[in-house]
């Protein structure tokens, strides 16, 4: 059980260094089935990496959600995000989920102290 934990603690943390959730999940379900209890299966099955959260929460391990427009893998389903726009603004996206979010980039502030 603890390589699942262990993949579990380092795709909230480090999404980079394992693989995305759906390829893990299709190399692992069989055995996760085998492994947890028959609710933390289907929570895992169905809720993907807020599943894992919530399994890792109640052994004791909270993991904090970061900005999304910082993350390069979604904080719901642990698949990789794409971002669409440009200097002014733009959106998340998430190939199963969907639009994670959508935002705005103001004017970069002109530095005007000491100058005339």
């Amino acid at each position: 059980m603890e390589q699942y934990l262990t993949y579990f603690r380092l795709a909230l943390t480090d999404p980079l260094c394992v693989p995305p959730w759906s390829e893990w999940w299709t190399a692992n379900e069989e055995l996760v089935q085998r492994v947890f209890p028959l609710m933390e299966y289907v929570r895992l099955k169905h809720r993907r990496l807020n599943g894992a959260r919530q399994l890792m929460s109640k052994r004791g391990e909270e993991f904090e959600l970061f900005d999304p427009l910082f993350l390069l893998s979604c904080p719901s389903c642990g698949e990789r995000t794409t971002r669409t726009g440009g200097v002014s603004g733009g959106m998340v996206l998430c190939p199963i989920c969907g639009v994670i979010v959508t935002y705005t980039c103001g004017p970069i502030p002109r530095e005007t102290e000491g100058r005339e």
